[in-house]
């Protein structure tokens, strides 16, 4: 960004922030949540990324904003926590190289560097997410994307065990991954609709016959999966295939993944420690009533123009009181994959010596090493906070067989992460951070066009309430943010 353009942004930024500071102090003093005046009122419900997200276009184009979360905290799947001794991520990690409303967002706020790759001094001159390898029992691999396998081939000799019949049949992927780059938006999975029609792995059943895509899913497809915690033949070929077509990378960025969330709750007027108790229809004049516990768990209620709610899939049907037909069956099919995972944190004596990690394909061989999606040894590394630790993720595959099991993740795991690391002892383990968690978003067969119903609905014309989330536009970080700033444009294309 140039100075002169970073100078108008700042200033623009600085107008905005004035604007609202006025609007506090004449709402304080009145004893209401919003000045009085003829500038429209909007509650944004939740701050993660797409609520933030929605709040600064609605603040940009002049909306009275009050950001309600119910966390002490602001940022949602998109912060760094101290948990213990880590200081790091919570859910996710890495931003998608395809997100151009985040980006372009982060340039608006002026962080735009933050969100650069993080990268070592010379004394680690590669990137820590780029050592992580696969392992299918027969051999060392880095996975390489749909993409490449589907228009050359020959790349699918970095997939160590692929029959030369498989490598031959994955020409017949070119004609499908073209159309998933040209047609969809991966930050809006309702361009998907015409993808949605049958799971992942039917689809590579159909298109590469049964031999070479049981020889073809577990090594390349499978591992997909059980990092995103997604049933190989329930989850929609919406979900996975523009994403693998589409595919620029994962950044690690400079400045945390809570960067642009922690400089967006600089800007914004978050609440936090405020939670929803329900949201009432809307009444005559068409607005509807937030009923919520304030930090001070006194119950208050506000009636603004516009509600924006940017909470979880799983609590609506539970805050919104009345969703529309398509709205309830969106929510009834919305829930978050789980993930089972645990890190031991080390004594600096005991420390491994170098960082590594390895991802195990469910058909490996060994029976311990197929219940592991990824294991990680990791130095004491300053430059991200990492004291010295062993962090073991469950295979998704498993994680219903610990919990039926009625044990400790601890217990179910410690056997598992010492298969990959030996060394790992109890005695030399200072505490433990479990990491156990809902994910992300599933995608079955069918939901990108509820999805697209209920944004179809929502877009016809103005009202009271609006939905933004990840469940609306797709399971990554990208994805929220896109859909949260695009529900902040229609909302002011829909008042003014």
């Amino acid at each position: 960004m140039s100075n002169i353009i970073q100078i108008h942004v700042d200033k623009h930024r600085r107008n905005l922030m004035k604007g609202f500071g006025a609007a506090v102090v004449a709402a304080a003093m009145s004893g209401r949540l919003f000045a009085a005046g003829g500038r429209p009122t909007a509650v944004v419900i939740g701050a993660g990324i797409g609520g933030l997200s929605a709040a600064w276009e609605l603040l940009k184009a002049g909306f009275q904003v009050s950001i309600f979360e119910k966390e002490k905290y602001t940022g949602g799947r998109m912060v760094e926590l101290q948990m213990g001794p880590l200081y790091q991520f919570t859910h996710a990690q890495m931003i998608s190289g395809d997100g151009d409303e985040l980006f372009s967002l982060a340039d608006e706020v002026g962080i735009a560097d933050q969100l650069a790759q993080f990268e070592f001094g010379k004394d680690r001159p590669r990137q820590i997410l780029e050592q992580g390898v696969l392992n299918n029992g027969h051999g060392l691999y880095d996975l390489p994307s749909v993409w490449e396998l589907a228009f050359n081939p020959k790349s699918a000799g970095k997939v160590p065990g692929l029959s030369t019949d498989t490598k031959k049949h994955l020409l017949l992927l070119q004609a499908d991954m073209q159309a998933a780059k040209d047609t969809v938006d991966t930050c809006q999975a309702r361009t998907a609709t015409a993808f949605d029609d049958e799971s992942i792995g039917h689809y590579y059943e159909r298109i590469l016959g049964d031999q070479a895509a049981g020889d073809f899913l577990p090594s390349v497809i499978q591992p997909y999966c059980e990092w995103w915690g997604w049933p190989l033949y329930e989850t929609s070929k919406a979900a996975l295939l523009p994403q693998f077509a589409a595919f620029e990378g994962a950044i690690l960025p400079k400045g945390g993944i809570g960067a642009l969330t922690r400089k967006l709750d600089s800007l914004l007027p978050v609440q936090n420690n405020t939670t929803v108790r329900y949201i009432t229809p809307p009444g005559t004049d068409g607005r509807h009533t937030v009923h919520y516990l304030n930090a001070n768990m006194e119950r208050r209620s506000v009636t603004p123009d516009v509600v924006v709610c940017a909470v979880e899939a799983k609590y609506l049907d539970k805050v919104v009181q009345q969703l529309t037909p398509k709205q309830d069956v969106l929510a009834k099919s919305s829930y978050f994959s789980k993930e089972a995972v645990i890190c031991y944190i080390l004594d600096d004596k005991h420390a491994p010596n170098e960082y590594r990690e390895v991802n195990y394909t469910t058909n490996h061989p060994d029976p311990l090493k197929a219940r592991t999606t990824t294991a990680i040894a990791t130095p004491r590394i300053p430059e991200l906070n990492f004291p010295p630790h062993v962090r073991f993720a469950l295979a998704r595959s498993d994680t219903a067989n610990w919990q039926k099991s009625g044990q400790t993740i601890d217990d179910y795991c410690f056997p598992l992460a010492q298969d990959f690391y030996p060394a790992l002892d109890k005695k030399h383990v200072v505490d433990i951070v479990n990491y156990t968690c809902d994910d992300l978003i599933f995608m079955p067969v069918g939901y990108a066009k509820q999805m697209n119903e209920v944004l179809l609905e929502q877009e016809k014309s103005k009202r009271g309430m609006y939905f933004a989330g990840e469940y609306l536009a797709g399971a990554h970080t990208a994805a929220a943010c896109s859909s949260g700033r695009s529900v902040g444009r229609l909302i002011v294309k829909h008042w003014s």
